[in-house]
């Protein structure tokens, strides 16, 4: 039975923008679960901490169907990361969507403050913040319109707080640790017109990584997989199938079969 498919969101967001990808992964006959984040899809717990390795311990306690393929978006990435890190049995694979494990570029985090960084939350101005923020993730590129346009838009207008409450982890991401440990077979994909992290801190992050692949996306920006579902959706799929052949190879100590017997 192949293993499942979890995708993470990422801040801000909500597990509903996976659809365009979900629906292709799921074309290939695999089991796909767009999870929520806490907060996102539910209401919090009392005392709930928000920060990237809580989330992940949380994620991973969840995990009761054996190793599955984590998928991470963004602040999703960062967890997605860490899970595959700190539980390694829960891990077939990992892919990263639109991030690689370090902080995001300066820009970024001075818009995230500057929209943001208040304790409190006004309706309006955080809806004018997520229309910025809308034109940030796209580069003014295929910015979705209508009922997709409400998909994006939905968090700052259903869950303010937890948008505030989980984005000192959006900034910070993963732990410095959390790449030196992975050890499933990772696979980074971003868009080509993706500021959050730029492409020359991506490519200097995986030289110091050669293991992991990198699928660069055309005419993408952070949100690559909404903009480029059908060629993230291949660039995961062959991943994928390469994880599992691996590991089908590796328990036959003589690498004679690909696979269990017929």
């Amino acid at each position: 039975m192949p293993h499942p498919i979890v995708l993470l969101h990422g801040w801000a967001c909500s597990a509903a923008y996976w659809k365009p990808l979900a629906d292709r992964l799921s074309a290939s006959g695999r089991h796909v679960v767009a999870a929520d984040l806490p907060g996102y899809g539910s209401d919090l717990r009392a005392g709930y901490d928000w920060t990237v390795e809580n989330v992940a311990a949380t994620l991973a306690e969840q995990s009761d169907e054996g190793p599955v393929h984590w998928v991470g978006h963004s602040l999703g990435g960062s967890i997605a990361a860490t899970i595959a890190a700190r539980f390694p049995r829960t891990t077939a694979s990992l892919t990263l969507v639109g991030m690689v494990p370090v902080a995001p570029s300066p820009a970024t985090v001075e818009k995230l403050a500057r929209l943001f960084g208040g304790e409190s939350s006004d309706p309006e101005a955080d809806l004018a913040a997520g229309e910025e923020l809308i034109g940030a993730w796209f580069r003014g590129g295929n910015e979705p319109q209508g009922e997709d346009r409400e998909t994006f838009l939905a968090p700052f207008k259903r869950c303010p707080a937890v948008v505030r409450q989980s984005l000192p982890a959006g900034v910070t991401g993963a732990a410095p640790d959390v790449a030196e440990l992975v050890s499933a077979p990772t696979l980074v994909v971003t868009g080509s017109r993706d500021a959050t992290r730029p492409p020359a801190a991506v490519a200097e992050f995986l030289s110091r990584h050669p293991a992991w692949r990198h699928a660069s996306v055309p005419d993408a920006g952070h949100m690559v997989h909404w903009e480029q579902p059908a060629a993230c959706a291949e660039a995961i799929l062959r991943h994928i199938e390469s994880a599992e052949n691996a590991d089908a190879r590796a328990a036959w100590p003589d690498g004679s079969r690909a696979g269990p017997p017929a």
